[in-house]
This record gives structure tokens, sequence and C-alpha cells, in this order.
């Protein structure tokens, strides 16, 4: 499906019928990461996952990118859909946008739950997201797709199903470069996000093999917002809703009942 959303054309899905579940993916990726998940969790619930400005079919290829834009996307959708509020899901880049939305208009969210979720950058991975980006503006996506995949996925995975690496291969170098590149500093300048105000009850789940956003950072978040539980998910690193979608969507159903 597609909207006409703040000026640009927004590509999203949406399944099934219930209580609405929002899934926002991560950097690089698509509402697709989502597909696992999306399917077993609209067996009971309406879920809608968009593509990202910048991402997928979504439009705004090369223009501005922040934080604050993708907030303003998401606010629109949620509005022009007429969703009550909804159980805001976020992955990795998602869950800085989740996290947002959750501060700046409460009202539209209900639940939040935060995959690999980010809690604060140090300077010097502010500095590698600004130098990720000089070489994809460079260089292109050939030039990062093999430093980054071997910590995408847990080790397991990768030799279990090395279908599922070309597939993370594919998705990552059919991003647009220059739009990556504007995302990876949208990302270094997150602003900051008083998280001691998010009143929502939060579900955090990170990959014990994240090397990304690891444990540590998912311990940031649980100390920091007020109403919280932390869920590792085993056998998973980053883009943990690839390898295991079922224990993900699992893990809302019995949180959210």
């Amino acid at each position: 499906m597609f909207i006409e959303l703040q000026g640009v054309r927004h590509h999203y899905v949406s399944r099934g019928e219930g209580p609405p579940i929002v899934l926002l993916h991560g950097l690089g990726g698509s509402l697709h990461v989502w597909h696992g998940v999306l399917e077993d969790l609209a067996l009971h619930h309406h879920v809608i996952a968009p593509d990202l400005r910048g991402h997928g079919r979504t439009g705004g290829q090369g223009g501005p990118l922040s934080i604050a834009t993708w907030v303003r996307d998401v606010e629109a959708l949620l509005a022009a859909l007429e969703l009550p509020a909804v159980t805001l899901v976020g992955h990795s880049l998602g869950s800085l946008v989740a996290q947002q939305l959750a501060v700046s208009a409460a009202e539209t969210v209900d639940n939040l739950v935060l995959v690999g979720g980010i809690s604060y950058f140090e300077p010097p991975m502010k500095d590698a997201y600004e130098q990720r980006a000089k070489l994809v503006e460079a260089e292109g996506l050939d030039a990062l797709v093999d430093d980054w995949l071997p910590g995408a996925l847990a080790p397991r995975t990768a030799a279990r199903l090395p279908q599922l690496v070309g597939l993370l291969r594919d998705l990552f170098l059919r991003n647009d470069p220059e739009s990556y590149a504007l995302a990876c500093r949208a990302m270094a300048k997150a602003p900051s996000i008083n998280r001691e105000s998010i009143g929502q009850p939060t579900l955090l789940m990170v990959g014990d093999h994240d090397r990304s956003t690891p444990i540590a950072m998912t311990e940031e978040l649980h100390r920091d917002i007020p109403v919280s539980t932390v869920k590792v998910i085993p056998s998973a690193a980053h883009w943990a809703p690839l390898e295991q979608p079922d224990v993900i969507a699992a893990a809302i159903l019995e949180w959210l009942t």
C-alpha cells in the first residue's frame, strides 16, 4: 500500500485485525525485515509496518533525514490510518524513532517494544557512523557490505541459513547510497531522549550475539525507562527479527496478554 505523507509517497503493509501494532525497521532495512514477526502477530492483531523515509519503497531518497523527520512521518501515518494508541515496536534505528515518539506524542503509544534498542552513542561510535557515511559516499555500499555482514547475524544462523546471508546482502546493497549515508549521519546526530519520562510499559529485547547494540545498551535502557522488562533472544545478533521471528512475536504476544 502507498500513502502520501509529509510530501513523500510512503510504502507500508497492513495485516490482521485487533489492537494495533506498528513495526519500525532499522538502518538499511525495510518493512520486509519484519515479515515473519508480522505474520505471527497478525493472527491476533492489526499490524502495520512502514518503509521509513529513504528506505525500501518509500520516497525521500537523497533528501534530508533525521530522527525528527521519521518521527513526524510515523505520527502522520498513525493519524492518517486513524489508529487508536498503538503498541510501537522499533528495531535499532527504529528504536530511536519509537522512543522519541513515545515521549513527544505519548498519547499515540500505548506500549513500547525495543529490539536491539539504542540508548546512547559515545563519541567513538558517532565518529564510526560519520566514517561509514563518508566511505559509502566515496565508494558505494559494496565497500562496506563485507565488513558489515559478519556482525549482522549470529554465527550459528550464518552457518545454518546461508541463504539468509545472501538475502541480507542483497537487502543492504539495494539501499540508495546517498540516503544510507544521510541516515548514518542522522543516527550520529540523534537527539538526547528523556527516557525517564517514557511512561509506557516497555519490553526490551536483544540478541545474545548482538555486537551493534549489545546487552549493556539494553541494560542502560532498562535503568532509564521506569516500567521496563528485558528479554535476551538466544542465537541472535543485531538482525534478530530475521533470525528469531517466532521468538520475538511470541514474546510480544505473551507480554501484551
